[in-house]
């Protein structure tokens, strides 16, 4: 049984090459790839059936499918066709890089303690690639002798949702289990959940019933561009999504008893400082900034107030909306089940 799925939601084809380039050179192989283009025209899908890449593409077992031309329903896809395959599931998103020692440290971990994924430190670089800086980690890291961590929810929830800081990193340096994937959050119906942002919302939600390994060794560079989904657009529907994340998640992990009314108070008005900064003038947090006016008193009244303007904002848009359409096929009216039994490249 292969041990690893790696799910890449492709759409920006200019880095793909050195993306082959690190997955090809992987001292682990017991991996395969699905790839969900959602690139204008399905140029990237055409780019590997014409061996753009030649033996970087050649040497890796691909599936490839249509994409839903959503970057948030993407990663969904990608999910429901992985369905649990592998015991291991990894997105490498298409403009993130991963050291040739990435899986064989990522299943040591999980084979050395169960837990719902496994988090090793990044670099952040520009277009290059090039590892130059990185982002601070807890105290309670810094403090660890080991070579491996497993931080109580307390501290991953203290940390994180506290300080409205996400210090584990983006979904390119998480490998998660087949119980911790099956944990992704979805869009919620009708309850605030940690459904937001893609990355650390995953990890909150699924640490809740398994812990998360953090691994002290840089094994992947994140790259910082100007065609990521959080440098576009702030006054899109997704970037007003991913700064009231930050409240969701305060609310929701006061509701489950993961931090304190007080730290959760803080975080709300770290979250509210950024979102005045950025969106002073915006009509949808307009709504946001009179609800907190008129409901601040009260945390019970807050998340009340605050959970029907959160799922009023998801549903009105396709791509945070909770009814989910079937994933698009790759050709004509195939399922993408029966798209994976014939479109390995």
């Amino acid at each position: 049984m292969t041990q690893i799925t790696t799910l890449i939601p492709a759409y920006k084809k200019e880095f793909l090459g050195p993306l082959f380039l690190a997955l090809r050179r992987q001292s682990f192989k017991d991996f395969k790839v699905i790839i969900s283009d959602d690139s204008p025209g399905g140029v990237i899908t055409d780019m590997i059936r014409n061996r753009h890449w030649g033996d970087l593409t050649a040497e890796l077992n691909i599936t490839v499918v249509r994409g839903p031309q959503n970057a948030r329903r993407n990663h969904e896809q990608l999910l429901d066709l992985w369905a649990g395959q592998t015991p291991l599931v990894h997105f490498n998103l298409d403009d993130d890089l991963i050291y040739p020692e990435f899986y064989r440290t990522h299943v040591a971990a999980h084979m050395a303690a169960p837990c719902c994924a496994s988090v090793s430190q990044r670099w952040l670089s520009h277009d290059d690639g090039v590892p130059a800086w990185t982002l601070p980690l807890p105290d309670f890291v810094h403090e660890c002798n080991g070579h491996v961590l497993q931080p109580t929810t307390s501290e991953l929830f203290d940390s994180t949702v506290g300080t409205c800081q996400n210090w584990l990193g983006e979904l390119s340096n998480m490998v998660f289990s087949a119980e911790g994937a099956a944990m992704y959050p979805r869009p919620p119906t009708n309850d605030l959940s940690y459904y937001g942002l893609l990355d650390v919302g995953a990890l909150l939600n699924a640490s809740q019933h398994l812990p998360v390994t953090f691994i002290r060794e840089y094994l992947g560079v994140f790259r910082q561009n100007d065609q990521q989904t959080t440098t576009i657009g702030t006054h899109s529907h997704g970037g007003r999504v991913g700064f009231l994340a930050w409240v969701t998640y305060a609310l929701a992990a006061w509701r489950d008893g993961h931090i304190s009314p007080e730290t959760a108070i803080g975080a709300i008005g770290k979250a509210t400082q950024r979102i005045v900064h950025h969106f002073h003038d915006d009509t949808v947090m307009a709504e946001y900034f009179h609800m907190l006016d008129t409901q601040a008193g009260s945390l019970d009244q807050l998340y009340l107030a605050y959970r029907t303007f959160w799922l009023k904002l998801l549903a009105s848009n396709p791509g945070t909306s909770a009814a989910m359409p079937a994933p698009a096929a790759a050709a004509g009216s195939r399922s993408p089940q029966s798209e994976l039994a014939d479109a390995t490249i």
